[in-house]
């Protein structure tokens, strides 16, 4: 069984006042609260709660009184009168057992409200969060630039270079800082979009810088809810099978009675009447057989919704580990490259090295830092996929 795997916010550093950083977990949290969606649906199950209890109420006690304008017309010994149905046959555990049925199909369609809003909110804050590293990265590579443009100004100023590469370092300076515009920009609109989809526009959002959605470590396909729907919807029609056989059973009847009005000295006395249909005509029948084939019809798309569910789930944990792999892999590319580019620095600020040196290093630091964005990304949608395709809900959703 699948162990609840809380979505982490691994740092929480200061903060502007008038923001709150957030973690994956917290996003689900806003939604639940805020998002109409999962109201309703926990709705339905209430919906479906207060019918089941309906129909394993036991059957009402009747009460009757009346009389006529003549004592030789009317009900006769039916003038007062209790009557209580005895449920010997079965009856009310059948109905019990729809409706209990019945919650099940509302709670497996709550699960799949609540896993189809987790896949879109965590998408979104995936996306969010690679924005803001985008947005780290550029600037940090605005700095990289400005402090490439002052050396070469220097250097330029000493005589040492041609007005060219200043003119090239300027280039590279301005480009610099269109793109950290540009990713600050992005990174805005992200948290914006965000949300919207938790349904909160009180305060600006801002996403932990890194904050990870963690993969499950056993990943199952019991809890998903397109299959939880499929067996809800068998057990109803097992259950309509049983209480359609089940109609066509006697009925058994306690009644107390009291005398005609007109009678003189009134007396009560006791009756138990049973009575059954002893022909319908093949209605109970059929119905039976309706039910019993949509049962039976309902299975076999479980049986392939399941088959499809395990392809599913051994494809998506290989994306994962390759995801994964990739993400470690330019880790170290990127700690080449930041070595690189300190050593094209140093060596370009003492003399030995070249602009070009500089600029190459840097292009290239741009490169993998961005391409490492993007596999974490990747990384994040591939984890997302494997909450899918097991029907992982967080707690904060349940």
């Amino acid at each position: 069984m699948i162990k609840p795997i809380y979505l982490l916010l691994l740092s929480s550093s200061t903060v502007a006042a008038a923001q709150t950083q957030i973690s994956a977990n917290d996003a689900l949290n806003l939604a639940a609260k805020n998002r109409p969606a999962l109201a309703s649906a926990k709705l339905r199950i209430a919906e479906a709660q207060a019918s089941a209890r309906a129909r394993a109420a036991y059957s009402p006690l009747e009460f009757g009184i009346g009389a006529s304008s003549r004592s030789d017309l009317g009900a006769t010994d039916q003038d007062l009168y209790l009557s209580q149905d005895i449920d010997l046959f079965r009856r009310r555990r059948t109905e019990k057992n729809l409706g209990s049925a019945g919650v099940r199909l509302a709670q497996a369609e709550y699960w799949s409200a609540s896993t189809a809003l987790q896949t879109e909110v965590l998408s979104a804050f995936a996306g969010t969060v690679a924005a803001k590293h985008q947005r780290d990265v550029a600037t940090e590579l605005q700095t990289v630039a400005d402090a490439v443009f002052a050396a070469t100004k220097r250097r330029f100023d000493e005589g040492k270079i041609a007005e060219i590469q200043v003119i090239r370092a300027t280039i590279e300076r301005d480009r610099a800082r269109q793109q950290a515009d540009l990713r600050a920009a992005e990174y805005r609109a992200s948290t914006q979009r965000l949300a919207g989809l938790l349904g909160t526009a009180s305060e600006p959002i801002d996403v932990a810088p890194d904050a990870t959605i963690e993969p499950l470590a056993s990943p199952e396909i019991d809890a998903r809810p397109d299959l939880r729907e499929l067996k809800a919807k068998v057990a109803m029609a097992d259950a309509e099978t049983a209480s359609v056989r089940v109609g066509n059973h006697p009925e058994f009847n306690l009644q107390l009675l009291r005398s005609p009005w007109g009678d003189g000295r009134g007396y009560l006395a006791g009756r138990a009447q049973l009575t059954w249909r002893i022909f319908d005509y093949g209605r109970s029948r059929n119905e039976a057989d309706a039910a019993k084939l949509r049962a039976q019809a309902t299975q076999r798309e479980f049986e392939d919704a399941r088959l499809r569910a395990t392809k599913e789930l051994e494809a998506v944990q290989g994306e994962l580990e390759i995801r994964r792999s990739r993400v470690g892999e330019y880790e170290k590319i990127l700690a080449s490259a930041k070595d690189l580019v300190n050593r094209a620095q140093k060596g370009f600020t003492e003399g030995f090295g070249t602009q070009i040196d500089v600029l190459e290093a840097t292009r290239a630091l741009r490169e993998v830092e961005e391409e490492l964005v993007e596999a974490r990304y990747q990384l994040s949608l591939a984890v997302i996929a494997q909450y899918r395709a097991t029907g992982f809900l967080a707690e904060v959703l349940k």
